[in-house]
């Protein structure tokens, strides 16, 4: 082995003992991973590195990049945590709380996704992103990134929003806020997979649209499974505006949305 490898075995397998100390036990984390005890031992110590697929299953559980978790260890950021709920004696805040049933479930909805739906901005055009489902303090958390090119000015724009799924009456419920417009938020409400379909999820979206006002608008939506070696940088430079019918989409979202879709946009009063 050389002294570069051996390094990186030394970081991820020191990363990885700081970020365990944050679950329950090891086993709570080969559990929720879906990991052999034996062989995540061998992680611990730097006997042995994860397959990139494990490494990439490892870093959406604990929240954390690829690059952090092989970078030195004093750059190695906790995992994200949650907005703590235990003490908010708020309705919302309690129906946040996950039921002792749900954990399991929403774990099989765990990994990236292309998230489309109909703008209200630029009519008559999809809009793609990328969402990503993780787990992190036995939570199911997103983050939703969206990036634009106006096709008129050329300006590109942002967004990015932090979120929580649950799962209520047989629905997935997806609540986001934004992270850099703090009075901002959104809703999806998706349907569970069927089995035929399961890279699939469809259902609606609820938001705020960016020009020309800020009014409320609701859209089909439906979220398509990333392959496990797709990069995220893949995923989002394929983020943008695309017409109903263009072959740059999967063909089962141009047949979701048809040619004549358009989303329900609100008045302006």
């Amino acid at each position: 082995m050389s002294r570069k490898a051996a390094s990186n075995n030394d970081y991820f397998s020191t990363n990885l003992r700081q970020l365990c100390a944050t679950k329950p036990s090891v086993s709570a984390v080969c559990r929720d991973v879906g990991l052999n005890r034996q062989q995540f031992e061998r992680y611990l110590t730097g006997a042995a590195m994860p397959s990139a697929h494990n490494l990439r299953r490892l870093c959406a559980y604990f929240a954390v990049e690829e690059s952090q978790l092989l970078a030195p260890p004093s750059t190695t950021p906790s995992p994200a945590r949650p907005p703590e709920t235990a003490g908010d004696p708020s309705a919302f805040a309690q129906a946040l709380r996950m039921q002792p049933d749900e954990l399991p479930q929403l774990r099989h909805y765990c990994g990236s996704y292309q998230y489309h739906f109909l703008s209200p901005t630029w009519p008559g055009k999809i809009q793609t992103s990328v969402l990503q489902i993780y787990e992190s303090e036995r939570r199911i958390l997103s983050r939703y990134l969206g990036r634009v090119r106006d096709p008129k000015f050329g300006t590109v724009m942002r967004s990015r929003f932090n979120g929580q799924l649950v799962l209520r009456s047989g629905r997935i419920f997806v609540m986001e806020c934004s992270r850099d417009v703090v009075d901002s938020f959104a809703q999806t409400i998706l349907f569970p997979a069927h089995r035929h379909s399961a890279n699939y999820l469809t259902g609606m979206a609820f938001g705020i649209g960016w020009l020309p006002h800020r009014g409320p608008f609701a859209s089909h939506v439906i979220l398509r499974r990333l392959r496990p070696t797709q990069s995220m940088r893949e995923a989002v430079a394929h983020c943008g505006l695309y017409a109903p019918d263009s072959r740059a989409l999967d063909p089962i979202v141009r047949k979701f949305f048809g040619e004549d879709a358009l989303p329900y946009v609100s008045e302006h009063l």
